[in-house]
């Protein structure tokens, strides 16, 4: 195994995930900096609070990917040419571009909490994409109808799925099983150390909630009000026509 590839790994999966998306996002479509407003955290959660359902969810899927697809690209190309060392070429590059979107270069190192790049992590991994997807959707739905508060949903989510993978790499006795073990967990205590104050403000019953339902209703409302207001235009085009051909 030529190990000089690891660090070329991890300098490509961190300058990747330094990315910031919300950054980008909220600039463009309010002229707004996303660490000034809501949380002051550049992620989905606060994006969701101060920007709406869907600049979050488009923050959401960028996030997953500048995660998710450097570490599958160093799986394959790994896993090519040294069988058996995929996962843990997978798993280094996952963690490095974490890294990087919680302690961006670009951002003098301050980033995301981690959860979004995570997420991207564990469903872009060719092993247990599906029920990274099927974790996804309860937490979803949990948040939905039953539990407003999006660092619990999180906390969920990472729990669950690490415990899935390990409980998987450790059945399937994975080459490097000790290394890749080790690395899943350092990602779920970085995201739980940078969640310190959520966890601090649900001990004390001050954790801020979140109603996606309201946030939801109100993207469709701003939907059906553009598509009333084009209607509108089009009656006034159309009227102003009709004067015109009277006129004549």
């Amino acid at each position: 195994m030529a190990w000089w590839i690891y660090p070329i790994i991890v300098v490509i999966s961190y300058l990747v995930g330094s990315v910031s998306f919300a950054r980008i996002f909220s600039w463009a479509f309010a002229k707004k900096d996303i660490t000034k407003v809501g949380s002051h955290n550049p992620g989905t959660m606060n994006m969701l609070r101060t920007r709406g359902f869907g600049e979050a969810i488009l923050t959401l899927v960028m996030d997953a990917i500048k995660c998710g697809l450097p570490a599958l690209v160093s799986y394959f190309i790994v896993e090519h040419f040294y069988d058996g060392y995929g996962d843990l070429a997978y798993f280094v590059a996952g963690i490095s571009a974490i890294v990087g979107h919680c302690f961006p270069i670009y951002y003098k190192f301050k980033g995301g909490k981690g959860v979004a790049s995570t997420f991207g992590l564990f469903t872009f991994n060719p092993h247990f994409y599906w029920m990274s997807l099927v974790a996804f959707v309860v937490c979803f739905l949990l948040m939905l109808f039953v539990i407003k508060y999006g660092s619990v949903i999180s906390f969920i989510y990472i729990l669950s799925m690490a415990i899935t993978s390990t409980t998987l790499f450790s059945v399937w006795n994975i080459v490097h099983l000790v290394p890749v073990l080790v690395l899943i967990w350092c990602i779920v205590a970085l995201v739980f150390a940078l969640h310190h104050k959520n966890i601090a403000r649900l001990v004390v019953g001050k954790e801020n909630k979140i109603d996606l339902m309201s946030k939801i209703r109100r993207k469709k409302t701003e939907v059906s009000a553009e598509e009333g207001e084009e209607k509108g235009e089009e009656i006034i085009v159309e009227e102003s026509a009709e004067s015109e051909n009277e006129k004549k």
